[in-house]
């Protein structure tokens, strides 16, 4: 419980620390996010398609050595009124014991309503295969913000380094305040490969 308390305290700390990046030149990708919500009338659930676009930035951690990058994956559901961002960086505050951080922040408006938390990660291959979970430690800092450390055990961070390198696609579960449930699931394929694998080669 102490250790989790301390990990969450420092993961709040991360983000307050982290100020915006400015982009890096380069061309950014589009690829497919569908959003699956709970529907108590419909056992197969409601499926909403968008996309997500993800980019390389330099990151701006004071800490970080010079010339590494941040991965950022800007989601867009219209239908839903859900636009959520996802920053993805390597950890270098020895205090905290993560290989790498995710952040999740989502923007006002979304129609589901408000989001109690984010448990975690997982990958698949593709969009309806069954995910694999990220051994990680999921912390809601604020409304609408998420932090998931991504554990930095050796065991657990080469298994972490080597689902997100090698699947398709990203599950992200998401618990409304409602208790209803749904599922983020956003494509990051072959052609954004060379950012995961440059972010998760360490």
């Amino acid at each position: 419980m102490i250790r989790a308390l301390f990990l969450a305290a420092a993961l709040a700390w991360t983000i307050a620390a982290s100020g915006p990046a400015a982009a890096r030149d380069g061309l950014a990708t589009t690829m497919r996010a569908v959003l699956y919500e709970e529907d108590l009338s419909d056992p197969k659930g409601h499926r909403v398609e968008g996309q997500i676009t993800w980019q390389v930035e330099p990151t701006t951690d004071a800490s970080a050595p010079s010339g590494d990058v941040t991965i950022r994956g800007t989601v867009e559901i219209p239908s839903r009124k859900l636009q959520m961002t996802l920053t993805i960086r390597r950890n270098f505050d020895s205090a905290l014991p993560a290989t790498h951080t995710v952040q999740i922040d989502v923007g006002p408006g979304f129609t589901a309503g408000r989001i109690k938390q984010v448990p975690g990660l997982l990958m698949k291959a593709n969009e309806q295969a069954k995910g694999a979970p990220l051994a990680a430690l999921s912390v809601r800092v604020a409304d609408a913000h998420f932090l998931i450390g991504l554990s930095a055990v050796p065991q657990d961070a080469s298994k972490n380094s080597l689902l997100i390198r090698s699947k398709d696609w990203m599950d992200i579960p998401i618990l409304f305040a409602t208790q209803r449930r749904a599922i983020l699931a956003i494509e990051k394929n072959d052609d954004v490969s060379p950012m995961f694998n440059t972010v998760f080669a360490h």
